[in-house]
C-alpha cells in the first residue's frame, strides 16, 4: 500500500474535497455579488462563511468534523501568508521608511489605549486581574490582511495613510503578540522573569533585523543568479513560495505570527528584478486561498455563543472601547501630513489575529466559553464594521478632491510626467499618475484605464502590463546594449518626449478620436506630428504582417523623424519575427 493511500485512510477524502468546493464556489458569488451592489468584497466572502457555516445553513461543520475543520485552517493560513506577500511585494522599503516614524507611534498608541481600555473594562464586569490582563491584551491586535485587502480592492494602497496604517498594523501585531506572550505566561504561571521578557523582544527584534537586511542585500541578488541559471521561468516562482513559507515559519519560531514572515518575505521579493512575473505567478493562486481565508473567518463564527445575553453587555462594551481605542491611535502622526480618521479606521479590524488571541486563551484555559464569545463578537463586529467604513471614507475624500477646481493640463505638465516616468523605476508609475491626477485631468485616460482595470488580467499584470511599450521604451533608454538597432534609432530621434507620448497613446488607447484628444490635451504643439507617428506605426504593422511581410517604400519617404519615430513605437510593440522587415526598412536611416 502506498504512503498516500495509507494516509487518505485516516480522514474522508470526497468530505473535504466537496466541503472545499462550497467554500471557493459560494465564497467566489459572494464577492462578485458584493461588488456588484458597491460593498468590498472580502465582506461578502466573511458573510458567505456564516451562511454556509455551522451558525446558518450548516453545510461546512468544522465543529462536527476535525478534517474539516483542518481543511479550513490549513487553507485559510495558506491564503492570508499569500495576502501578506502580495501586499508585501506592493510595499517599497524606502516608502515605508518615510512613514517609519508616524507609523510607530499609532502603533504604540493602538496597543496602549486599547490594552488599558480593555483591562479596565473587564475589572469593571468583575474579572480576575489576570484574565481582565489577557482580554485587554486581546484587543490589541489588528488584521493587516484585512484592511490591505481592503485598499488594494479600492487602489488606495499608494496613499500615505494606506503605507503608515500596513507599517502601523505590522508593528501593533508585534508588540500585541509580545504583550500575548508575557500575558499568557503570567496568566498560566503566575509569574514571569525579566529574562522571559527580554527573550521574547529580542526574538522578534532579531527576525525583524535580520530578515530586513536580507530583503535589502541578499535575496535580490540571489534571485538574479537562480533566474539566470534556472532552465525553466517558473523556478524563481517556486523558489519565492518557498521563501514566503520560510519566512513564516521562522516567524513562528520567533514567537510572531505566520502573516509577519509573510509579509517580510514579500518586502524581499518585491525589490528583485524579477518581482512582476512572481507576481503573475503567485496572483492566480492567491485568488484561489485569499477567498478562503475570509470564508473561514465566517465559518468559524459561533453566533449562538455570541449572542447569549450573558455575553452580549461585555460585548458590547468590548467593541466599543476596541473602535475608540483604534480611532485614537490615527492621531499619532501628529502633525505629519495624513488623514488620522482614515489611519484610525484601517487599524479597527482585528480579523485574523484577534482570532488567534481569542483562540489561545480559550485553548490554555484562560478564557471559559462566555468570553470567548464575547471576544469572537468584538472581533466580528471589527471586521465586518471597515470595509465599509474605508469605501464611504475614501469616497468622500474623493468627493472632497473632486470640488476643488483642477488646472487644464498643460504640455509642462506633460513634460515633468514623462521627466518623471522615464527617470524612474517603473514601479513606481502608478503612484505617479495617481499623484499627478492623471486620470482626472485628461478625462480620456481615465476612461480608458477604468476599461483596463475591468478585463480579468489586470490586476495579474497591473499598470506596467498596459504600458506596455512606454515600458519597454524606457528599458531600452535604460540599456542601449538590449537592442542596438533600436538604440541607434532612438539616439537619431534625439528627443524622445513625442515619441514616449505616442508609446503612452499606443499603449491605452484604442480609438482613434481618443487618441487625438489625448495627444491634443497633452501636446497640441506637436499634434500633427503625434498622431503622422501613430498612423505610420499603424500602417508598418499591417504591412510586416501581410503575405508579403516588408515595409512598402512609398512608407518611408516622409519626414526622417516622423518614419524613425514610427519604427521605434512599431519595434518596441511588433512581435518577434516582424522585427527584421522593420530594420531593414529603416537601415538606411540608421
Amino acid at each position: 500500500m502506498s504512503l498516500m493511500a495509507s494516509a487518505s485512510e485516516g480522514y474522508d477524502l470526497a468530505l473535504i474535497l466537496g466541503n472545499l468546493l462550497i467554500i471557493i464556489i459560494v465564497a467566489r458569488l459572494a464577492a462578485e455579488l458584493a461588488e456588484l451592489i458597491k460593498i468590498p468584497a472580502v465582506l461578502g466572502e466573511i458573510i458567505a462563511g456564516i451562511i454556509i457555516g455551522p451558525s446558518a445553513l450548516g453545510l461546512i461543520d468544522p465543529i462536527k468534523n476535525l478534517d474539516v475543520a483542518n481543511m479550513v485552517l490549513l487553507l485559510g493560513e495558506i491564503g492570508v501568508i499569500l495576502l501578506l506577500f502580495q501586499v508585501g511585494l506592493e510595499m517599497d522599503l524606502g516608502e515605508m521608511a518615510k512613514v517609519g516614524k508616524p507609523a510607530l507611534l499609532v502603533a504604540l498608541i493602538g496597543v496602549l489605549v486599547p490594552f488599558a481600555a480593555g483591562f479596565g473594562v473587564a475589572s469593571a464586569f468583575g474579572e480576575s486581574g489576570e484574565i481582565s490582563l489577557f482580554i485587554g491584551a486581546a484587543l490589541t491586535a489588528t488584521s493587516v490582511g484585512i484592511t490591505a485587502r481592503v485598499l488594494g480592492d479600492l487602489r488606495a494602497l499608494a496613499l500615505r495613510e494606506s503605507r503608515i496604517v500596513l507599517g502601523a498594523a505590522v508593528a501593533d501585531d508585534v508588540l500585541g503578540l509580545i504583550i500575548l506572550t508575557v500575558v499568557v505566561k503570567v496568566v498560566t504561571e503566575g509569574s514571569i522573569s525579566a529574562s522571559v521578557v527580554f527573550e521574547t523582544i529580542g526574538l522578534a527584534l532579531g527576525f525583524l533585523v535580520i530578515t530586513g537586511l536580507l530583503a535589502i542585500y541578499v535575496i535580490p541578488k540571489a534571485f538574479t543568479r537562480i533566474d539566470r541559471v534556472a532552465k525553466s521561468s517558473t523556478t524563481i516562482v517556486a523558489i519565492s513560495f518557498a521563501l514566503t513559507l520560510a519566512f513564516s515559519l521562522l516567524a513562528n519560531q520567533a514567537k510572531l505570527a505566520f502573516i509577519i514572515g509573510a509579509f517580510m518575505a514579500g518586502l524581499a521579493v518585491g525589490r528583485s528584478q524579477q518581482h512582476e512575473r512572481i507576481a503573475e505567478g503567485l496572483n492566480p493562486l492567491g485568488h484561489i486561498f485569499i477567498p478562503v481565508f475570509f470564508a473561514s473567518i465566517g465559518i468559524n463564527a459561533d453566533l449562538d455563543a455570541m449572542f447569549q445575553p450573558s455575553v452580549l453587555a461585555l460585548a458590547t462594551v468590548l467593541t466599543v472601547v476596541a473602535i475608540i481605542g483604534k480611532l485614537v491611535a490615527g492621531f499619532g502622526i501628529g502633525r505629519s501630513p495624513g488623514d488620522k480618521l482614515l489611519i484610525g479606521i484601517g487599524m479597527i479590524p482585528r480579523g485574523e489575529v484577534g482570532l488567534i488571541f481569542a483562540s489561545i486563551g480559550l485553548s490554555k484555559g484562560i478564557l471559559d466559553d462566555e468570553l470567548y464569545g464575547a471576544l469572537l463578537l468584538m472581533v466580528l463586529v471589527t471586521t465586518l464594521i471597515t470595509p465599509p467604513l474605508l469605501r464611504l471614507k475614501l469616497a468622500k475624500r474623493q468627493e472632497s478632491k473632486n470640488r476643488v477646481p483642477l488646472e487644464p493640463w498643460t504640455s509642462v505638465d506633460t513634460s515633468h510626467l514623462f521627466d518623471e516616468l522615464l527617470n524612474n523605476d517603473a514601479d513606481e508609475w502608478w503612484r505617479t499618475i495617481d499623484r499627478r491626477q492623471v486620470e482626472v485631468r485628461v478625462p480620456e485616460v481615465g476612461i480608458a484605464m477604468q476599461r483596463h482595470r475591468a478585463e480579468p488580467d489586470f490586476s495579474d499584470h497591473g499598470l506596467n502590463g498596459h504600458l506596455h511599450a512606454l515600458h519597454e521604451l524606457k528599458r531600452h533608454l535604460d540599456d542601449p546594449s538590449l537592442d542596438p538597432m533600436l538604440s541607434r534609432a532612438i539616439d537619431r530621434v534625439g528627443l524622445v518626449e513625442i515619441v514616449a507620448v505616442a508609446c503612452f497613446i499606443d499603449s491605452i488607447i484604442d480609438d482613434g478620436r481618443d487618441a487625438l484628444r489625448v495627444a491634443t490635451t497633452m501636446m497640441p504643439e506637436s499634434l500633427d506630428d503625434i498622431m503622422h507617428i501613430l498612423s505610420l506605426s499603424e500602417s508598418m504593422k499591417d504591412a510586416v504582417k501581410g503575405p508579403d511581410p516588408s515595409v512598402p517604400p512609398e512608407l518611408m519617404v516622409g519626414d526622417v523623424y516622423i518614419t524613425l519615430s514610427a519604427y521605434i513605437l512599431c519595434a518596441l510593440t511588433a512581435r518577434e519575427h516582424y522585427r527584421s522587415a522593420l530594420d531593414d526598412a529603416v537601415s538606411g536611416l540608421v
